[in-house]
């Protein structure tokens, strides 16, 4: 499955939003608290690929951000979270190049080509995986940078 065109699922963030009658501060107070959260996960992730290494605490900390994120609605944070989920636990032996992911999220993704880089085999060692996950990583950092952004001008503040 490709990753979502759209940075926000603004549906989903509407809903979280409509909240606000009853608190005006409400669903920026669950972005902040989300942006603290995605950051403190990031230094996670790299803390174990540059020292225990443990496939396992990656996959599990990509599944956190993946579903934080995803209940705010930031679905391509949560589809880069959900491949580092996946490929922690081995259960997913691809990553698709760089330029299908890192530049604008209104890119046409084709179907055809490059899309995925080469796929590993089911003999890789975990050094395989967690290059992958690094470049995960990398992206997911990018993802967040690119939805901060959006959120920001959303509430017209820096967040």
């Amino acid at each position: 499955m490709p990753i979502p065109k759209e940075i926000v699922n603004w549906g989903i963030l509407s809903e979280i939003v409509s909240m606000d009658e009853d608190d005006p501060e409400f669903s920026k107070s669950l972005i902040i608290q989300f942006i603290d959260q995605a950051q403190t996960t990031f230094e996670q992730m790299q803390n174990q690929l540059e020292g225990p290494k443990e496939l396992k605490a990656l996959a599990d900390l990509g599944h956190f951000l993946k579903g934080s994120s995803s209940a705010l609605g930031l679905q391509r944070i949560a589809w880069v979270c959900e491949r580092i989920q996946n490929l922690g636990r081995k259960k997913e032996n691809t990553l698709p190049e760089k330029e299908f992911l890192v530049y604008q999220s209104t890119l046409e993704i084709p179907n055809q080509g490059n899309y995925y880089d080469r796929r590993i085999g089911d003999d890789a060692d975990d050094e395989t995986y967690l290059a992958l996950i690094a470049r995960a990583l990398e992206q997911a950092r990018y993802e967040f940078t690119l939805a901060r952004g959006e959120l920001s001008s959303y509430y017209g503040c820096e967040l």
